[in-house]
């Protein structure tokens, strides 16, 4: 009985936390979908290279991320959500710290989505207005950067050993896997088999590979 009990209550929380995160989703992603029209209708999109329309849409997924994280980090149920989506009791109060430590993070990502697209977003106006804003860009992502950084050890300082691990697992895999493949690439290209690729595209290349290897590690440590 008591199993019956249990998948009952399961049942209607599952179905709450499917409702409240695509209300959330939308929230964010209707605002963010507007804005990421009128840049790319603005710029063309056709006339945009690769490296900047994946660096768009990667900027887009943090900015999206940081600011789901950031809204459920605001509430108790949230902050439950955050740390166990299959807690029994999300009303539960969470640990002290917890929400300032999820909102780190949702800063840091937030922070990357914006220094990701600046450089695009600034192509685009100096297209359409022919302003020459690059200096200035330069300086807030250089403040940006350094703000990002300091966040970044504050997340490590408040992460437990399994999300250290997690952390430096998808570093170590980064690495590995795009060393290897900027090597050859770098060969290929200097014997004249490839083409060339600007440090911009192996930028983009990387924050991509990153966020397919921290997700790779994440689901084997039974994050997800």
């Amino acid at each position: 009985m008591n199993g019956d009990v249990a998948m009952e209550r399961e049942r209607p929380r599952s179905a709450m936390r499917i409702v409240v995160m695509t209300a959330v989703g939308l929230l964010v992603g209707l605002p963010m979908g507007w804005v990421v029209g009128k840049v790319l209708k603005a710029a063309d999109l056709r006339t945009l290279p690769w490296s900047d329309q994946a660096a768009m849409a990667l900027a887009m997924l943090f900015i999206a991320t940081g600011a789901l994280i950031a809204i459920f980090a605001a509430t108790r149920r949230g902050q439950a959500i955050l740390i166990d989506p299959n807690a029994p009791d999300y009303d539960r109060p969470a640990r002290p710290g917890v929400a300032a430590y999820y909102l780190l993070q949702a800063a840091v990502l937030l922070l990357a989505g914006a220094m990701l697209a600046a450089p695009v977003v600034y192509l685009v106006i100096v297209n359409t207005t022919r302003a020459d804003a690059g200096p200035t860009i330069m300086l807030a992502v250089l403040v940006g950067f350094a703000l990002q950084t300091a966040l970044n050890l504050a997340v490590w300082r408040r992460s437990d050993e399994l999300m250290r691990r997690v952390i430096a697992e998808s570093a170590a895999l980064c690495f590995w896997a795009l060393q290897g493949v900027f090597f050859l690439w770098a060969c290929g290209e200097r014997l004249g088999v490839l083409p060339a690729i600007s440090s911009w595209d192996a930028v983009t290349v990387m924050m991509g590979g990153y966020l397919i290897a921290s997700t790779i590690v994440f689901y084997r440590r039974g994050l997800g």
